[in-house]
Parts: structure tokens; sequence; C-alpha cells
């Protein structure tokens, strides 16, 4: 889609040098994704708390070392 946008041209020069992207679509586009990201991790980490029985990170590998085929109990 195209658009005219005013945009400051020292922070698009700076962005496309900070990121070794090439062209200014590039570089808006990389920026809307960031953004995009950003606000879906703010999303996730608003919700943690909020999901009482989903196991820790280190329940889950505790479990999948005890249970794994290739760790079975020693006897």
């Amino acid at each position: 889609m195209k658009m005219t946008l005013d945009i400051d041209a020292k922070k698009v020069e700076e962005a496309m040098a900070e990121y070794g992207v090439e062209t200014k679509t590039e570089v808006i586009d990389l920026a809307l994704r960031e953004l995009l990201r950003k606000k879906a991790v703010e999303r996730v980490l608003a919700a943690a708390g909020k999901f009482p029985n989903v196991p820790t990170n280190e329940e889950i590998e505790g479990s999948y070392e005890k249970n794994h085929v290739l760790n079975p109990p020693r006897r």
C-alpha cells in the first residue's frame, strides 16, 4: 500500500544503519512488526498468574527428565 508519511529522516537513516536494512520500506515494516511483537509480549506477561493450573518451566523439565525414555528410573 502506498502512503505519504512525514517521518524524521535522521531517525529513519539511523534505524536503517542500526538494523542493516537497505530500504525505508524495510525499516518501517521492521518497526511495525517490533511494535506489534512488543504489545503481544505485554499481553502475555499481563496474563501471567491468571492460569493457576499451568505448570512452571521447572515442573515441566523435571517431569520430562523423570519420565523420559532415555532417563529410565535407576534400580
